[in-house]
């Protein structure tokens, strides 16, 4: 999976992430993600929503599409943001 990140304006001066894939969010990258230690919010996927998160990242999108919103829980993620990217170039 080919994966671009983009920081987009959000409320308040602050950013927010954005990963486009080259392949749609599916509940296979779901299950994937929850391999790998994200905890799945079930409710949100019985919604045709791929809602995951951990102690570094909120991370949602609508199944189907290709681009995944990423909220950082900490100050100074980057580091984290560019593990999360090959994470998901792995998983692809």
């Amino acid at each position: 999976m080919k994966v671009e990140r983009f920081t987009v304006q959000a409320c308040c001066g602050n950013v927010s992430i954005m990963f486009k894939t080259d392949q749609p969010l599916t509940k296979e990258l779901l299950d994937k993600l929850v391999a790998q230690g994200f905890n799945e919010h079930s409710h949100f996927t019985q919604a045709g929503i791929l809602y995951v998160d951990n102690l570094d990242f909120i991370m949602t999108g609508p199944i189907g599409s290709d681009r995944l919103q990423v909220k950082c829980k900490k100050h100074g993620c980057e580091q984290n943001l560019n593990d999360l990217e090959a994470l998901l170039l792995q998983l692809g």
